[in-house]
């Protein structure tokens, strides 16, 4: 982070002069626990009961990882990708609560961790061209995925081996899907990028 960022950070982009806000700039750094407390859940839960460690390299587990460093040490840029990869986990994340079942763990952290990204937001501001550092993320997680997990029913992770679901019928390889399924997510990424430039634009210094 530049000093221009940071400067940002502790002025232009505070939540403003109301009480709620000056509450805000001045715990926003303890906000940390509440993503740091969302990873750690999910990391017990499924290395000490549902054994498949395997799971908590999902990038909504480690982007809730990354929003807490990014709070606790005041880190604009990795809040904005963290904050990305949060709500844009939140639909699929929907689709499978319905398929297979829901628990109030997940729950909490996947909504929790959404909405811990969007008061983060609020506070550092949304920033043009966020999008591509958050696909580089995600592109870099996946391949870290792919070398530390094995290909299984439950283990495709980030979708690292194999297409999701029943989208393996449409391509004629993995490479072919990957390839369109990052192309989709760079316009999915861009289309939040000019949204929420939008929703949470820069304040005037």
């Amino acid at each position: 982070m530049n000093a221009a960022e940071s400067a940002s950070l502790q002025s232009s982009s505070s939540p403003g002069n109301s009480p709620a806000g000056n509450w805000l700039k001045s715990n926003f750094r303890w906000m940390a626990l509440l993503p740091l407390g969302f990873f750690i859940a999910r990391a017990i839960q499924y290395i000490s009961v549902a054994k498949t460690p395997e799971q908590i390299l999902w990038s909504c587990h480690i982007s809730n990882l990354m929003m807490a460093v990014g709070i606790f040490f005041r880190i604009p840029w990795l809040i904005r990708i963290s904050a990305f990869w949060q709500i844009l986990g939140l639909p699929p994340w929907v689709i499978d609560m319905f398929n297979s079942g829901i628990t109030p763990i997940s729950v909490i952290t996947h909504l929790g961790g959404c909405t811990v990204a969007m008061v983060a937001l609020w506070v550092v501001r949304s920033e043009r061209g966020s999008w591509l550092p958050s696909l580089v993320y995600f592109i870099i997680l996946q391949q870290i995925t792919k070398l530390l997990t094995v290909p299984g029913p439950y283990t495709n992770v980030n979708v690292a081996h194999f297409a999701y679901g029943g989208m393996k019928d449409w391509f004629a390889s993995y490479w072919t899907y990957w390839l369109a399924n990052t192309a989709v997510t760079a316009v999915v990424l861009w289309l939040m990028d000019w949204g929420l430039a939008k929703i949470f634009p820069k304040r005037k210094s």
